[in-house]
């Protein structure tokens, strides 16, 4: 394990090198006191993503850091949601255990927070984030009020304990919290509150669909119909880009009209990056509207948003569309700086079977250096396609036609 270059990377904040490097370490390395050093600048740094990496690959998130400093009470009290989460991700302790790591990090959170504890100049830190989903993982239930109130402290969509608070409610999928998320949401003279009780009824919705499989598929969320109602003339009369952006999210998930994309569409062009966000997400090609939803797709393949661009251009890979905007969308982004919507390009091009996205591909993949680079896993699945078009290329299916799509 090269030490130094290991924390080098996470001082600049390249999650990726650390994870590359890491790679080849040894078993032995793994467990070593050079992981505890690792583990503990990841953490400091905020690189929760760094931090879940050593986890799984068998850090030690019980032994002490240099001053017998405990990991989970010191990502507690200084409010670190993600990098708390985790050192948790290990799931090997007794959570209800009388000193766990989630009771400690929940005494230590608890503490921090009565004591008024701040970041200074830094975002406000996650103290009631961590509260909420520490006390859920350990049975405790508070009144949608309770939690909610937690939310709207800081009324940041964006921040942690707002998202916390919204997951815990929706994870209940229940009538009694569905009513509570719609009179909020009806609730005019609150606009936070308002906003709240909206992402709430998103989160049912999603804490529905990621419920254990309990056999049935065809299941349908009891009051799905009733959002949907709820939800649609707010896709038009709702002018706060944030709750739009909101509305359009929870409207896609709870639609059972299958009209989701024709409902969106109007907000393809709004002027607000997270409307736009949310807008592409919800879109699909296999529907009447296609044409209009390809259309949309790539005008966002220009979005200044790099996810955003990544999920434009996914998206049109998928769909399998092989027209000339398609292919000059493709083009545009061969060399675009975020490297995600870069290989979503060169995958896409490719598809089409242009040389170009051949030869972009081939510089990527040249780039690889071990299953933790960027864009590994998502070769599996590009070359299965490459064959498949292969495949039907020699079969005399290919088509090449201005629309590839296979139904």
């Amino acid at each position: 394990m090269d030490l130094p270059l290991l924390l080098a990377a996470v001082e600049r904040g390249d999650d990726d090198a650390v994870l590359e490097l890491l790679y080849d370490t040894t078993v032995g390395e793994q467990v070593g006191e050079d992981v505890v050093t690792l583990l503990a600048a990841a953490a400091r740094a905020g690189r929760d993503r760094v931090v879940h990496g050593l986890v799984a690959r068998g850090a030690n998130t019980a032994r002490p850091w240099a001053g017998g400093i405990d990991p989970v009470v010191w990502a507690a009290e200084n409010g670190w949601y993600w990098v708390l989460q985790a050192l948790l991700a290990d799931g090997r302790q007794d959570r209800l255990s009388s000193d766990s790591p989630h009771r400690r990090a929940l005494r230590a959170a608890r503490e921090a927070l009565a004591a008024g504890a701040s970041a200074g100049d830094g975002p406000p830190p996650a103290h009631r984030a961590i509260i909420t989903e520490l006390e859920t993982a350990l049975g405790v239930r508070h009144p949608p009020d309770e939690l909610a109130a937690r939310a709207l402290v800081h009324a940041d969509p964006d921040h942690d304990d707002w998202f916390a608070s919204a997951v815990a409610l929706g994870d209940r999928i229940d009538r009694e919290t569905f009513d509570w998320a719609l009179a909020a949401a009806g609730d005019a003279s609150d606009p936070d509150r308002r906003r709240f009780g909206l992402d709430t009824i998103k989160y049912l919705a999603i804490g529905f669909d990621v419920r254990p499989d309990d056999g049935d598929d065809d299941a349908e969320l009891p009051f799905e119909r009733e959002a949907e109602s709820f939800l649609r003339p707010l896709l038009d009369s709702e002018q706060d880009p944030c709750t739009l952006a909101i509305v359009i999210a929870a409207f896609s998930f709870h639609n059972t009209s299958g009209d989701t994309v024709a409902a969106v569409l109007p907000h393809a062009r709004h002027a607000d990056p997270r409307v736009r966000a949310c807008v592409c997400q919800a879109l699909r090609t296999s529907v009447p509207e296609r044409e209009a939803a390809l259309a949309a797709l790539v005008r966002l393949t220009d979005d200044p948003v790099p996810v955003t661009r990544e999920n434009a251009l996914s998206k049109l890979l998928k769909s399998k569309a092989d027209t000339p905007e398609v292919r000059a969308a493709f083009a545009a982004h061969l060399t675009d700086p975020h490297f995600y919507a870069r290989l979503e390009a060169a995958a896409g091009l490719a598809l089409c079977g242009d040389e170009r996205g051949l030869a972009a591909l081939g510089e990527i993949r040249a780039g690889l250096k071990n299953p933790n680079s960027p864009g590994w896993g998502h070769f599996s699945t590009i070359d299965h396609l490459l064959r498949a078009r292969a495949e039907r290329k020699a079969g005399g299916t290919d088509g090449s036609s201005t629309d590839r799509t296979i139904t």
